[in-house]
C-alpha cells in the first residue's frame, strides 16, 4: 500500500488532529540538498561548456554568456548571475548511455543492467538511513520524491527508507489531516495494532507496520504545512509544475527535509533541431534554478543546502537532423551552494571528451554523502545480513 493510500484510508470522517501549524520557518543548521535531476540528457556543450572557440559542429549553437570568470550556454543569462555559488564539473563521466540505466547509476553510484530491477539504495534512501524516515517532532518526512525518477528507492535497505511519494497527483490530492476527532484517531490506530499482532496481513508484516508509523508521524505532525502551496499565493516561482515543484522544494528544506528529488522533465533528449528545443525548454530551467537558488540565499537557507543538477549524459556534435545524440563520455553536473569552486574538470576541445581529472557517480555519491555528514567507512547489512561498504575508499568530495 502506497504512503498516501495509507493516509486517506484512516481519514475518513468529520473534524481535524494535527498539532499546532508550522511557525514561519526560519534557516537552520540542518543540511539538506535538492536535487534535480535534467531528464532525457541535456547538451552539456549548450548549458555548461559552450566551447565558443570550436567549430559549428561542436560549439554550443545558443552562444554564450559570462558567469564570473567562465561561460555558460546562452540561454541561461538568469543562471550566470550566480556564478559565484555554482560549481560546474565539466568532466563527469559514466560509461553508459542508456536512459534508465544511466539515470539509475547516477542515483546509486553503480551500475545497473538494462530492464532489471534497481540493486542499489538511492543517495535519498541513504540519507533516510541516517537520519530516520519523519523528523520526529514535526513528522515531516526526511526524503521527499516530487517526481518518479529510475533509481530513486530503497533496495535492499526496506521500503520504510523508500522516500515520501509526492508527485503531481500526490500533492494535489493526499490527505495529510486527519478527518476524524484525536480521539477516534487513536482508536482506529489500536484497532490497527489488534490486527497486525493478529497477523491477518500476509505478505506485509514489518513493512506495513512501518508505513503505518511513518504514515502517522505525517498526520500527527507539522507536515501539511510545508506542503500546502496555497500559503504563498504570489510565488516568484511561477504556476507550471516545475516552478512548483522548485517551490515545495524550499519549503521543504526549510521546515527540516533533508533530501528532496525532482525533475525538469522538459524534452533534454534533443535528437534534432536543439535550437527550438532549448529556445522551448531553457527559459523555464533559467528563471527555475535562479529563483530557487536565490530564493535559498535571501532566506540563509544556501549555508546548509545544495542544490545539484545533473543529467544522465551529455551529446555529441550536431547530426544531420540538427541536433546531437547521446555521449555519455561527458556530462552536466553543477552544484549551487553558498561558495562555489567555478570550473571543475575540463573536456577535449570539441566537448566530446573528458580529460584530466575526471569524476563519475562514486564521487557525486560521496560529495552528497560528505555534505550529509554520513562517514566514508560506512557499512550497512543488507536484507541477506551481508556487509556492504557505501562509498568508494577512493571516491572524491567535489565541492571539498
Amino acid at each position: 500500500m502506497l504512503r498516501r493510500s495509507f493516509l486517506q484510508s484512516v481519514a475518513l470522517g468529520t473534524g481535524a488532529i494535527y498539532c499546532s501549524p508550522l511557525e514561519a520557518a526560519t534557516p537552520n543548521n540542518e543540511k539538506s540538498v535538492i536535487s534535480i535531476h535534467l531528464q532525457g540528457g541535456i547538451s552539456a556543450v549548450d548549458f555548461i561548456n559552450p566551447i565558443p572557440d570550436s567549430t559549428l559542429e561542436f560549439r554550443s549553437s545558443r552562444g554564450a554568456v559570462d558567469a564570473g570568470d567562465f561561460q555558460i550556454g546562452g540561454d541561461f543569462t538568469n543562471i550566470a548571475t550566480l556564478g559565484d555559488n555554482m560549481t560546474v564539473v565539466r568532466s563527469m563521466k559514466f560509461r553508459d548511455a542508456n536512459h534508465q540505466t544511466a539515470t539509475m547509476a547516477h542515483l546509486t553510484s553503480h551500475f545497473h543492467v538494462p530492464n532489471n530491477e534497481q540493486k542499489e539504495p538511492s543517495f535519498g534512501s541513504l540519507v533516510a538511513n541516517k537520519y530516520q524516515p519523519n523528523d520526529s517532532r514535526s513528522g515531516i518526512p526526511h526524503y521527499v520524491k516530487l517526481a518518479n525518477i529510475d533509481g530513486d528507492d530503497s533496495s535492499w535497505l526496506g521500503i520504510r527508507y523508500n522516500g515520501y511519494d509526492a508527485d503531481d497527483e500526490g500533492v494535489k490530492n493526499m490527505k495529510l489531516h486527519s478527518n476524524v476527532n484525536a480521539r477516534r484517531f487513536d482508536t482506529r490506530l489500536k484497532m490497527m495494532s489488534i490486527i497486525d499482532d493478529a497477523g491477518n496481513l500476509p505478505g506485509l508484516g514489518k513493512d506495513w507496520t512501518d508505513l503505518k508509523s511513518m504514515a502517522v508521524n505525517i498526520i500527527k505532525g507539522d507536515a501539511a504545512e510545508a506542503f500546502d502551496l496555497a500559503q504563498e499565493p504570489n510565488s516568484i516561482y511561477g504556476t507550471s509544475r516545475f516552478g512548483q515543484d522548485l517551490l515545495l522544494s524550499r519549503r521543504l528544506v526549510e521546515r527540516g527535509t533533508k533530501y528532496v528529488s525532482l525533475r525538469s522533465n522538459a524534452g533534454w533528449d534533443m535528437h534534432s533541431n536543439i535550437d527550438a528545443g532549448f529556445e522551448r525548454s531553457a527559459p523555464e530551467l533559467d528563471k527555475g534554478v535562479y529563483t530557487l537558488v536565490t530564493d535559498l540565499k535571501q532566506r540563509g537557507l544556501l549555508n546548509n543546502t545544495i542544490v545539484v543538477l545533473w543529467s544522465e549524459f551529455s551529446r555529441t556534435k550536431i547530426n544531420l537532423n540538427g541536433g546531437r545524440d547521446h555521449n555519455p563520455n561527458t556530462n552536466t553536473l553543477v552544484f549551487f551552494s553558498d561558495q562555489g569552486k567555478g570550473v571543475v574538470g575540463e573536456t577535449s576541445e570539441n566537448g566530446l571528451i573528458s580529460i584530466g581529472d575526471t569524476y563519475s557517480p562514486s564521487d557525486l555519491a560521496w560529495t552528497i554523502g560528505s555534505h550529509m555528514g554520513l562517514e566514508k567507512s560506512l557499512t550497512i547489512k543488507d536484507n541477506q545480513a551481508r556487509p556492504r561498504h557505501i562509498f568508494k575508499d577512493d571516491a572524491r568530495d567535489i565541492l571539498a
